[in-house]
């Protein structure tokens, strides 16, 4: 599951451990949007007793199927893509399995719900506002949930002891604040600052200390000169950048 939706069911997950995701709420769509082309739209459908629309040769969207399927009653759309707006790379290995709780008919079991990557979901929701323009209501609750998300993530990464995927967002993060087109200028449409997310680990003692000393310090002060009117000329005239920190 991507877009919207994918950050809806990241936000609700975390709302319990971040206080601050409530504010944010409803996280409500009624868009249901799958990365995949038409054979998963098909085998989607089959499943689900449903149809598949096929988009006009026409189109110029990213849409490469429709699934239209009655669930309890309830008819609904599920929008297959092949692209999504802001991911300019590694969305199907960034997938991550969320694993939520249910109960059905007196028993107790476990689901897991393939979301796209909460970093993604950040760059797909800067990328809705900034460059698609959206200026509704659910567009900028999800901009401001989405770098809460992606540092609950981590947090929940570095509980598990998973030092290298914590670092590994860090600085995938780091490449797309520093050298997307987009990503730098994330900070003028998000409301928190998202160097913050890096001041916020650097005090992190479940951080090895000289990565933290070191690389961590490098991407703030990197990104804070990229915004100095000297930072913008040199990106206007493609100067390279500095090494990437470790």
């Amino acid at each position: 599951m991507v877009g919207g939706q994918a950050l809806n069911l990241w936000a609700e997950y975390y709302s319990d451990r971040a206080a601050e995701l409530l504010e944010f709420r409803p996280y409500t769509s009624k868009d249901i949007d799958y990365y995949g082309q038409r054979d998963v739209a098909k085998k989607l459908a089959d499943g689900l007793g449903g149809t598949v629309e096929v988009p006009d040769a026409n189109d110029t969207t990213f849409q490469t199927a429709i699934v239209h399927a009655t669930i309890g009653g309830l008819a609904i759309d599920i929008d297959f893509l092949s692209h999504v707006k802001g991911v300019q790379r590694g969305l199907e290995q960034g997938v991550a399995d969320l694993i939520l709780p249910y109960e059905h008919e007196g028993i107790a079991g476990e689901i897991a719900i393939r979301l796209m990557h909460p970093l993604h979901c950040l760059q797909s929701r800067v990328a809705n506002v900034m460059d698609l323009g959206r200026s509704d209501g659910t567009s900028k609750r999800q901009l401001a949930a989405a770098p809460i998300v992606l540092r609950e993530y981590i947090n929940e990464a570095l509980a598990g002891e998973d030092q290298r995927e914590a670092i590994e967002i860090l600085q995938a993060l780091f490449r797309y604040l520093r050298s997307d087109i987009t990503g730098r200028k994330a900070h003028r449409a998000l409301a928190n600052d998202p160097i913050d997310l890096f001041r916020h680990f650097a005090a992190d003692e479940r951080l090895d200390s000289r990565w933290r000393e070191i690389s961590l310090s490098n991407m703030i002060t990197q990104l804070e000169a990229k915004r100095t009117i000297l930072g913008r000329v040199k990106t206007a005239l493609r100067f390279p950048d500095p090494p990437m920190p470790k």
